[in-house]
């Protein structure tokens, strides 16, 4: 190889060490990005979603998306100036990994925060809260203004592994039996295990019983003369750590939440009266 073809081939390789250089710094700049900062500046949210009302609901027949935590992201869009793209449909069990790797922005519809969740992913402020409530067989009162009665080893509960029936049962009611499903069970069968008599209790949001007593009437009741077993935010979820981002949607939120469009959302899919509860603005508290 002659002097001119080295400096030839010198400058060739030079050249591809700088372009392979300036384009992996652009990659790796892009990828140490923010969700804020690609939120910005690309003017949109990506959400995963699931559908489980009245936070979020999808049509089986047409796809539209409707539900209280849908109404508010899409007013907290507007508000922003920013497209909400609805790109992907998530699982229970896929909702945190969704985030993680980048596929979503955030995850939309009525989900609880827990210790185990906050280890991976950051939490909205609430937009509203669900009461969990006990309930019997219809016609049974023993547990009318004396809850702590199923916490006894005469007692059977209806529970779903892993779940939160699970959860309160042994926390609460560490001495009662179990009447346990499997994890993917779906959580009406938890009332019809009452229903047929296979437990005595179980515990859910008022919202999947009254939807359970719309197609089986006067099959269960609800154990009266107590408070509610527990009361969770619903909340939308998010990348851990990007706190520009969730200050700027926790902002759009309050917006939303002080000027009443929250409260007259809630009204508008909220199927049976008093099954979910609101924000206590400060004026209203006591």
């Amino acid at each position: 190889m002659n002097m001119k073809s080295l400096k030839i081939l010198t400058v060739i390789v030079i050249s591809a060490i700088l372009f392979y250089a300036c384009n992996n710094q652009k990659a790796n700049k892009s990828e140490n990005k923010s969700v804020y900062d690609k939120v910005l500046e690309t003017k949109t949210i990506r959400v995963g979603y699931i559908s489980y009302p009245p936070g979020l609901s999808k049509d089986p027949n047409t796809g539209k998306l409707s539900g209280i935590m849908y109404d508010v992201l899409m007013e907290t869009g507007k508000n922003l100036e920013l497209k909400i793209d609805f790109v992907e449909e998530v699982g229970w069990g896929t909702m945190i990994e969704a985030v993680q790797s980048g596929k979503v922005d955030l995850v939309c519809t009525g989900l609880w925060p827990s210790s185990t969740r906050g280890k991976f992913v950051d939490f909205t402020n609430p937009i509203y809260f669900s009461p969990i409530k006990a309930y019997v067989k219809a016609g049974n009162n023993k547990f009318d203004g004396n809850i702590k009665a199923a916490n006894s080893k005469d007692i059977k509960i209806a529970t779903i592994d892993g779940e939160m029936t699970s959860i309160i049962t042994k926390f609460d009611f560490p001495e009662a039996a179990t009447e346990a499903l499997p994890q993917n069970s779906d959580v009406s069968q938890v009332l019809l295990n009452v229903e047929q008599g296979k437990a005595d209790i179980t515990f859910v949001e008022p919202y999947i019983a009254n939807e359970y007593l719309k197609n089986n009437p006067g099959s269960i009741q609800e154990v009266a003369n107590i408070e509610p077993l527990r009361v969770f935010p619903n909340v939308m979820m998010l990348p851990k750590g990007d706190v520009k981002f969730q200050s700027m949607l926790n902002t759009a939120i309050e917006e939303l939440a002080n000027n009443g469009f929250v409260d007259k959302v809630i009204a508008q899919y909220e199927k049976y009266p008093n099954s979910l509860l609101r924000r206590q603005h400060p004026y209203r508290i006591q």
